[in-house]
């Protein structure tokens, strides 16, 4: 990637064939597709690139059992086959992982039908790579999974695979690969105004966040990827412009592993008729989530207490009673290490603001929206705008080609020489810097080796390879010229103090928070480790020369306002100088 400086300087001088205005997956996917048919893109991110919905999801790349309830079989199926694809292209971070859907006793017909829905799961993951079809486990093998699952409480339990992986991670990959086929992203440059021409965008104004200064940046054709911002957007160029948006505020919450001893992910049926996951993820464990309608102010939501009661009261329904020295004890609040909320853009509002219907090909086929499917909507917006609403980080690719297909029939009316993009190679390109499977196979090892000789542990080897593919080797090399980059950043997790350098040289972080919640996840997993060690990070940083004393100083005070408005709902009386503390035990 080029520097957050040298990308202002070439957007402010050239006109673009795509500006995307949206920086998460949604974003970066259509920036990778169009890139990488030759076309000219700049990617737009008012705030980090993932610091919204993408960065707050369950972990999953998923064929989505619960959209088999819905009989959306087109979107499941395209799913489970887009899950098989993501395993060969990332192979790094999009790994294999088990879960299991417990059976309860006196629930046997559940069950039957939770296992006829797998079967079809199956079936619809035929021809998918690396598919593995469920298993039946009885009383006994349930129980082995999952020790802290109540015994009384179950009679058996169904094991299916899925994948997990790291949202924001994959967020940062697509964006690198779009940069390798010549794409440029920024992130902090806020879309604020129009120019039109013709009944067409010509330009969007732009106002970076850091200084205030004005930006012009020319289009010949606008992408809006903003998720549930939207509809705002759009009504900067048509005041009158009807809701699509209907937002969903998902909680989650992170919790010791020794919480609820598990060696499998679980998938937790609710008496309201949902479902909640519990996987273990970067070394803790991951419940959630809420699903909700929302309301409220759509930058930095967060949990509530009674999010967080509903997901304790859940996981505690299905837990075995306490400890053998506190039989009666249960898991609380104040064993809560982390939470964070995101919201989903749902689609729903009025459907109006002079759109245009799209068939699955991109094609115009009325003067009304449709959806690509139940799930998501593409449209053409005010003055040929075009935005797509929904998506999920499973199927982002699909979704990015049919945007991109869609803008180049919009191209095509103003240059023939735009029939020469036709075709989408994303199913081809890897992530993480990786030629193909054999670079893969030879680069890891090469990491591994090179990683044991500076005597970096097991956990610390494989979070680089996961985290940043085959630029662990430069993580690797920060090492090699500074051993004292080798110490980790919180006591009980793997990411070391050499990352913090790299993802400010090549992954464009600016901001504590970009570097400790997004590039690295601590500020996800364990908020108040990640607090404790923030302070030593701004010193580092400081001392590299990026930042002066008052400005480090900014960054602390910031971002500990931001883990602690996160941490309140589990811990209203939060205590400062305790926020490491757990009460769960082995």
């Amino acid at each position: 990637m080029k520097s957050r400086s040298q990308v202002l300087q070439i957007a402010a001088e050239r006109e673009f064939d795509l500006v995307i205005i949206g920086g998460g997956i949604v974003g970066a996917g259509v920036a990778q597709d169009a890139a990488s048919r030759g076309l000219s893109v700049l990617l737009l991110e008012k705030d980090d690139f993932a610091s919204g919905t993408s960065s707050r999801t369950t972990k999953l790349i998923h064929g989505g059992l619960r959209y088999l309830e819905q009989l959306q079989f087109r979107l499941t199926r395209e799913l489970c086959q887009e899950r098989g694809l993501l395993e060969t292209l990332a192979p790094h971070m999009v790994r294999d992982f088990s879960f299991m859907l417990p059976i309860t006793k006196g629930k046997k017909f559940f069950g039957l039908k939770a296992d006829i829905g797998l079967t079809l799961y199956d079936l619809l993951s035929i021809n998918a790579r690396g598919v593995r079809t469920h298993q039946r486990l009885n009383r006994k093998e349930t129980l082995g999974a999952a020790p802290s699952l109540n015994a009384a409480l179950v009679s058996g339990g169904l094991r299916f695979h899925d994948c997990i992986t790291d949202d924001s991670r994959v967020v940062m990959e697509v964006i690198k690969s779009a940069c390798e086929f010549g794409a440029l992203a920024v992130n902090y440059l806020e879309a604020v105004d129009f120019k039109t021409k013709d009944g067409r965008v010509e330009a969007i104004v732009c106002r970076d966040r850091f200084n205030g200064q004005e930006l012009v940046v020319r289009s010949r054709s606008c992408i809006n990827a903003t998720g549930v911002w939207s509809d705002i957007l759009l009504r900067q160029l048509e005041p009158t412009w009807g809701s699509k948006v209907q937002p969903a505020k998902g909680t989650h919450i992170m919790l010791p592993l020794s919480c609820f001893e598990t060696s499998t992910a679980l998938f937790l049926p609710t008496n309201d008729g949902r479902y909640v996951f519990v996987v273990p993820w970067q070394k803790a464990l991951m419940v959630g989530t809420t699903d909700i309608g929302y309301e409220g102010p759509l930058d930095n939501p967060v949990a509530t207490t009674e999010e967080v009661d509903y997901l304790l009261g859940i996981l505690n329904s299905y837990r075995k009673n306490g400890t053998k020295s506190n039989p009666d004890a249960q898991i609380t609040r104040s064993d809560v290490i982390a939470t964070w909320a995101g919201l989903r853009p749902l689609v729903g509002g009025e459907h109006d603001g002079g759109s245009k219907k799209q068939g699955e090909d991109g094609s115009k086929d009325s003067e009304e929206t449709a959806t690509i499917s139940r799930e998501h909507l593409l449209f053409e917006g005010p003055y040929g705008v075009i935005g797509l609403i929904g998506g999920k980080l499973t199927n982002y690719r699909m979704l990015a080609i049919h945007v991109v297909d869609m803008a180049l029939k919009q191209l095509v009316t103003k240059e023939s020489k735009y029939h020469d993009f036709k075709h989408s190679k994303t199913d081809k390109i890897m992530l993480g810097g990786w030629s193909d499977k054999t670079d893969y196979l030879n680069s890891t090892a090469q990491i591994s080796a090179q990683a044991r000789k500076l005597s970096l542990d097991p956990a610390t080897i494989d979070h680089l390879i996961a985290t940043y593919g085959k630029d662990a080797l430069k993580i690797i090399e920060l090492v090699e010229q500074n051993p004292s980059l080798s110490e980790r950043i919180c006591p009980d997790f793997p990411p070391i103090m050499a990352e913090v350098p790299y993802c400010l040289n090549n992954e464009m972080a600016v901001s504590l928070e970009d570097i400790l919640s997004r590039r690295i996840r601590l500020g996800f997993v364990h908020q108040g480790q990640c607090l404790e060690s923030a302070p030593k990070v701004a010193r580092l940083i400081q001392s590299l020369s990026y930042w002066d004393s008052q400005r480090a100083a900014i960054e602390l005070s910031q971002f500990e306002k931001s883990l602690l408005a996160q941490l309140a709902p589990a811990s209203p009386s939060i205590d400062r100088v305790n926020l490491t503390s757990s009460n769960c035990q082995a």
